[in-house]
């Protein structure tokens, strides 16, 4: 384990004598807006006196309200990395196959690492804007017949979704194999309606992530959707009291305030699509993603880097998905993306 991820350096902060507040990160991708009033007071009125509930009972009943399906259907994790490592434990045994769908998220690796060295890549290319080859995953699922398929859309970090079309086809080849589909739906929040769907179904397993939704990430809260047969193998392997009761309550506090985040999530995406713009403009090759973060070619990322840090701007450089001087960008509001739109023209300036 120990794999890199976008976020502050808490340590090296302290180190330089700089406040976590001084510093404008986009190198992590959470919604940007502020919570709600009622939410931060739900949480702050959360008792932690007693045993938060190990089942997560009013919480299950809001998702499921939420997507339209029965509570026995989700299950709530302490952050969807959670949820990997438990669906690992659970359904993977020594030395199976499994197949990952990359660049992408490198927890499915470490989780799968635990138990196999069979770990099996089907990779996307920049040539292709790394788009999702559909035709390639099933060759894959048919040769390899792995137990599990990782499969993140959006993806991160390249922002790619997987049309519903394409999903289903990639669904039964996996269900030919008894492969079971992990679908990594972490950002869908910012995938507008229209282009949604809903994946659960055979041989499916849905990971959520509310930390992104509700932009709760220091409270760490997600949700699978599965069969009620898999996620009672699943559940076994979590520890008791795994969710807190602050986070529960911000949880339910989040759906209650579902209008106000869909107009946020609505508005990131606006953002996204004004900031990849003015990036554009300056020069750079800027990738299409459906996130609410975007890829962005670079002559080279260290020094880029190193220019936006005078400014207090931290961005996430792409190397640890085997991208060379890629950089990914997570949206902030309006006045922290103006900041880095005047930094990236500093930077070609010089």
């Amino acid at each position: 384990m120990g794999s890199e991820h976008g976020g502050l350096n808490y340590s090296e902060l302290r180190d330089l004598g700089i406040s976590p507040d001084d510093v404008i990160d986009f190198s992590v991708s959470i919604n940007p807006d502020p919570l709600p009033d009622s939410v931060i007071i739900d949480i702050r009125n959360a008792n932690i006196t007693r045993y938060p509930d190990s089942n997560c009972v009013l919480l299950k009943d809001s998702i499921a309200s939420h997507n339209k399906i029965d509570s026995d259907s989700v299950h709530v994790v302490n952050g969807t990395s959670q949820g990997m490592f438990l669906i690992v434990s659970a359904l993977l045994k020594e030395n199976q196959n499994v197949a990952i769908v990359d660049p992408t998220y490198s927890e499915y690796y470490d989780a799968c690492s635990l138990k196999t060295k069979n770990i099996h890549s089907i990779r996307m290319t920049p040539q292709e804007s790394f788009r999702i080859s559909v035709n390639r995953i099933i060759e894959k699922v048919h040769s390899v017949k792995p137990v599990l398929l990782w499969l993140c859309s959006p993806n991160n970090p390249t922002g790619t979704y997987l049309i519903e079309e394409d999903f289903e086809m990639i669904r039964k080849a996996c269900l030919q194999e008894n492969t079971i589909l992990i679908l990594d739906e972490a950002y869908v929040c910012f995938v507008p309606d229209p282009r949604r769907y809903n994946p659960l179904r055979e041989g499916v397993i849905v990971l959520r992530s509310m930390t992104k939704d509700f932009s709760i990430p220091g409270l760490r809260l997600g949700y699978l959707l599965a069969s009620p047969e898999i996620l009672k193998k699943i559940k076994r392997w979590q520890p008791e009291w795994s969710i807190s009761t602050p986070a529960q309550d911000a949880g339910i506090a989040g759906y209650r305030e579902l209008d106000s985040f869909k107009k946020s999530w609505q508005m990131t995406a606006f953002r996204r699509d004004s900031l990849k713009k003015d990036i554009e403009d300056l020069g750079f090759n800027v990738y299409d993603s459906s996130s609410n973060f975007f890829m962005v070619e670079v002559d080279d990322a260290e020094a880029l880097k190193a220019h936006l840090w005078k400014d207090l701007i931290l961005v996430r450089d792409c190397r640890s998905f085997d991208l060379d001087n890629i950089i990914r960008i997570g949206i902030r509001r309006d006045k922290d993306n103006h900041k880095l739109v005047q930094s990236f023209k500093g930077y070609i300036q010089k």
